[in-house]
């Protein structure tokens, strides 16, 4: 299947963070595309969402370059158990 994208950067992106948030469920993920090349920026909480992030946006960059700026950054486990009133 094939999907039709406007080539214009701003619809790119758009139409990148969409599948993005459908996909690989990432909300927080910012994309710039700069030069044909489509940049990926952000944070997410492991090695596995950042790959699941650059497989989403590959597939809907259609053959543009990507740029996979986005880290890895650790969540610590809470101290003990949380207490709900």
């Amino acid at each position: 299947m094939t999907e039709n994208v406007p080539a214009t950067s701003g619809y790119l992106a758009a139409h990148i963070q969409e599948r993005l948030a459908t996909e690989a469920h990432e909300l927080g993920i910012r994309v710039d595309v700069r030069g044909g090349v489509v940049h990926l920026l952000g944070e997410v909480v492991s090695e596995e969402r950042r790959r699941e992030v650059e497989r989403a946006a590959r597939a809907a960059a259609q053959g543009h370059r990507i740029c996979n700026e986005v880290h890895v950054v650790a969540v610590p486990e809470p101290d003990g158990e949380e207490r709900i009133s």
